[in-house]
């Protein structure tokens, strides 16, 4: 098992694949596990590093800390790609949700380095009036889901079956709940791939989403400032992701002079774990040319 011991956190992280070098960052209901799809193809092309966060999966703290510390979770991927050897190559940058806030961090302070950045079903630390009023959205989303986690299974939009053991109903609440991660589409065509993120969202622990907003605050970047990019960036959603719309990840990348935005249809939040086949495809084609296709 591959640890970095850092201030505060033993970081864990894996290393698979030859090639071109890409990092991963996962999202506040994930683990390195969850570009599991992606990672098993990619791997044949690419160098691929995924890890955990700090606080999540294996990722052990070993004192407290501020979990909205965006600037922390950026000087853990600094040491991180430092410490496997790549801090002196080019590469590109995938993050998603939460993970999008320190993958643009890192981005924009190491420019000269980027080869292309992907925002997965996130803006980031974006700031625009329109991402603005998204966050005041998103607040009384998040609350709603809080206030709506002890419904019964019933209850909730997507009919999740009875739980029965202890610890289990918040998780799969959360998966099943309107406003959580997984869009409606794969909980009606793919139960497997929903019950397996439950699970990967119980391993990975953390720290309570609510607590992370601050995480994209870190790194503000502002529409002037993107302007001013010159490396790629590929945007990519779900066109009934309930928690960064449309709209606003369509605008993110509008910023960036290179910038394209994919939006599957019919995904939600993790867009990339649900039509994970549709994102490799689209990711393979970036990483070679800089477009979408």
């Amino acid at each position: 098992m591959s640890l970095l011991a850092l201030d505060g956190v033993d970081l864990y992280y894996e290393v698979h694949g030859e090639g071109p070098p890409v990092v991963f960052i996962h999202g506040s209901s994930g683990t390195h596990l969850t570009w599991w799809q992606t990672i098993a193809e990619l791997r044949h092309s690419h160098t691929c590093l995924i890890y955990d966060q700090r606080g999540f999966g294996r990722s052990t703290s070993t004192k407290p800390y501020d979990v909205g510390n965006g600037h922390l979770l950026h000087e853990d991927l600094c040491r991180l790609v430092e410490a496997v050897g790549l801090s002196d190559q080019r590469l590109s940058v995938v993050g998603a949700s939460m993970g999008t806030g320190p993958a643009l961090y890192y981005a924009m302070e190491h420019q000269p380095q980027i080869e292309r950045l992907v925002l997965v079903c996130g803006p980031g630390g974006i700031d625009t009036p329109a991402i603005a009023r998204g966050w005041q959205e998103r607040a009384a989303r998040m609350q709603a889901r809080q206030t709506q986690i002890a419904l019964a299974p019933g209850q909730l939009v997507h009919k999740a079956p009875t739980v029965k053991s202890a610890g289990e109903m918040e998780r799969f609440s959360v998966a099943y709940h309107p406003h959580g991660p997984v869009g409606e589409a794969m909980h009606l065509d793919s139960p497997a791939l929903t019950f397996l993120y439950a699970e990967i969202m119980a391993q990975a622990g953390g720290p309570p989403t609510a607590a992370l907003g601050p995480v994209f605050a870190a790194r503000r970047v502002t529409a002037q400032e993107a302007s001013g990019v010159r490396f790629p960036v590929l945007v990519v959603g779900g066109t009934e992701d309930s928690l960064f719309s449309p709209a606003e990840l369509e605008e993110v990348a509008s910023l960036f002079p290179n910038g394209r935005c994919s939006l599957f249809k019919g995904a939600g939040h993790a867009a990339y774990y649900e039509r994970a086949h549709r994102f490799n495809g689209v990711l393979r084609g970036f990483l070679r040319s800089g477009h979408d296709g």
